[in-house]
């Protein structure tokens, strides 16, 4: 009888240990998000100035809207900015001319394409 009780309360500890008891709340529940931005960025490769402000301007295909988002870059740090969240601004599809001025003169630009089948995202199976 001894046996068998030692044997039953070594296999309860064996079955029950390394098991959790969920009493602190329900299980995680996850969610996801994405959202398409643009990188725009401008960095001092020489660190020839210590700090600065980067104004960075984007202008849409008719000329008409100027949006315009600023960053602190330090040193030879990359100072980045995302379009359209860091502009304040829903964009839509079309082509986009930025420019990036430091100090009032125009350091960089380039042009940038949204478009519909960009914002295509396809999702994890479940």
């Amino acid at each position: 009888m001894k046996k068998a009780f030692i044997f039953l309360m070594i296999l309860t500890f064996s079955l029950t240990a390394g098991s959790k008891d969920n009493t602190d709340g329900p299980a995680p529940s996850w969610q996801q998000s994405e959202f398409l931005n643009i990188q725009l960025g401008v960095r001092d490769k020489n660190a020839s100035m210590e700090n600065y402000d980067a104004v960075f301007k984007v202008t849409d295909e008719d000329g008409r809207n100027e949006y315009e988002a600023t960053v602190k870059v330090a040193s030879d740090e990359w100072g980045f900015v995302h379009f359209p969240a860091d502009f304040s601004v829903s964009a839509l599809d079309g082509t986009y001319e930025w420019k990036c001025f430091v100090g009032g003169i125009q350091v960089s630009s380039g042009t940038f394409t949204l478009s519909d089948d960009q914002r295509t995202i396809t999702l994890p199976k479940k």
